[in-house]
């Protein structure tokens, strides 16, 4: 009995085997894993070409050189970092055109109507990008008091789970902001 058992586990062993090797090859290349550093609101601010509390105004799916991007039209409220604009382009990967979708993890989600703290770089192609991913595109919301508050970055590097990521005022980070770019005087 020993001999009838010991090659019915090889043969389930073998065909286990083969079947992730089989689902690897088919969807395999398709998976990926990455891993977002945290990025700190100094590190953040001095990447920046421009850091600015904006309104999106407008998405829209278009086909890029390299894919499905979203060009997002945000009025500006409140520069804190960068040029004088009172509206920019904001590039997302990703999005929705016709029957084709992609979907890319860590680019940030935002629709018509949204207060968000944008943390932009210049983009090649004109308009800007988001730096850190969704670290760069803080959504503010508003609060009982009336405030707007944000879920700001740490304000130490490295910090994984750092208590210091707590939500707060908008008008508290974009101070901090200004005291770290050195643009505390201008509006």
């Amino acid at each position: 009995m020993t001999r009838c058992v010991q090659p019915r586990r090889r043969l389930a062993s073998a065909l286990s085997i083969g079947a992730v090797t089989l689902w690897m090859a088919i969807v395999g290349p398709s998976v990926r894993a990455s891993v977002v550093v945290p990025l700190s609101l100094v590190e953040l601010t001095a990447a920046a070409d421009l850091v600015a509390l904006g309104t999106v105004e407008d998405v829209r799916t278009v086909q890029g050189p390299t894919g499905i991007e979203r060009l997002v039209q945000v009025r500006l409220t409140s520069i804190w970092k960068g040029p004088e604009a009172s509206v920019v382009y904001v590039r997302l990967a990703g999005g929705q055109l016709g029957r084709l979708e992609t979907r890319v993890p860590g680019v940030p989600n935002v629709d018509e109507g949204a207060r968000v703290v944008w943390f932009l770089a210049a983009h090649p192609r004109g308009g800007y990008s988001v730096i850190g991913l969704h670290q760069g595109a803080l959504a503010a919301a508003g609060a009982p008091d009336g405030t707007w508050r944000v879920l700001a970055p740490s304000r130490v590097a490295n910090a994984r789970g750092a208590v210091s990521r707590v939500p707060r005022a908008v008008t508290d980070l974009e101070a901090e902001v200004r005291a770290l770019a050195g643009t505390e005087g201008a509006q």
